[in-house]
């Protein structure tokens, strides 16, 4: 069985406090059997999994290429946007690897439009049956299980997967601590990237869509982060300024928060784990 589960939550630009969170853990060698991501968290989980995590740039190119400008999405009434740049940022850091083929074993979640469900892609056999509305996807190509991940509703048009429509996991599942419960995780660390505070503006379409999203599955993740999480990480719950939807200039200061979050959990997170002998992986970062 696999012991130490790390769940990963969607925040969009937010999620590089995820690239934090994952430094202190490695620095302290406490090193996760199993990362669960869901959107942003699912980028980070596949750099951390397929050992790319080493800086920022792929990061940097996402955000530069990917999070579309102010002025560009007022052309879009829709706010649809195809992700093709996006995809092919994914194809070119992470290859053809599927998730059999990751140095940590990892599941990145999405959600299907046609039926509600959310799917889960990964390389693992449940220890326990799934529940109801939640599907496995199987073991595909990992970036495109992130590019599912990541289609947030509104601002990147749904990706087609076998018999699947794809949107953001974060539709039915944001933090996805029960997912990694069901596949065999013993102990859960989340991390929760949601704010308490709204951003100061909602000027543009994409920070009415983004602050509604999270306004809409705060109460699913309460339960799920009640019910199956151990320990809960969250970086910016004491935030002054919460980021807003377009400020990727924040971006080391949100891995700083993920930091500084993750080093004062510590005597918890070793608590927790203290039952467990942790092992880096051979190959690990």
């Amino acid at each position: 069985m696999r012991r130490f589960g790390l769940a990963l939550g969607g925040g969009g630009l937010k999620g590089a406090a995820h690239l934090g969170v994952l430094q202190v853990l490695v620095e302290n060698h406490l090193y996760p059997d199993l990362v669960v991501g869901t959107s942003a968290g699912s980028i980070a989980a596949a750099l951390f999994c397929s050992g790319k995590m080493s800086n920022l740039r792929v990061l940097k190119e996402l955000v530069q290429f990917v999070i579309p400008g102010k002025n560009f999405l007022k052309s879009w009434p829709s706010g649809l946007l195809n992700g093709k740049l996006l995809e092919q940022i994914l194809k070119e850091t992470l290859g053809t690897l599927k998730f059999s083929e990751l140095k940590i074993p990892m599941a990145a979640v999405a959600c299907d439009l046609y039926s509600g469900n959310t799917v889960v892609y990964t390389s693992l056999i449940p220890s326990r049956p799934l529940p109801p509305g939640t599907i496995l996807g199987g073991d595909i190509a990992v970036w495109q299980a992130v590019r599912a991940s990541i289609s947030l509703p509104g601002i990147f048009s749904p990706v087609p997967v076998g018999p699947y429509l794809l949107v953001d996991g974060g539709v039915t599942c944001n933090v996805p601590a029960d997912i990694a419960r069901f596949l065999g995780a013993s102990a859960i660390i989340a991390v929760d990237l949601s704010t308490p505070k709204a951003p100061r503006s909602f000027d543009h379409p994409g920070e009415v869509l983004w602050r509604s999203f999270e306004i809409m599955g705060s109460r699913l993740t309460t339960t799920i982060l009640s019910l199956y999480a151990d320990l809960v990480i969250s970086p910016f719950r004491a935030l002054e300024n919460p980021p807003g939807f377009w400020e990727a200039h924040r971006i080391k200061e949100f891995v700083e928060a993920g930091k500084a979050s993750t080093q004062a959990a510590l005597p918890k997170i070793k608590e927790l784990l203290g039952k467990y002998s942790l092992i880096a992986p051979k190959n690990g970062e």
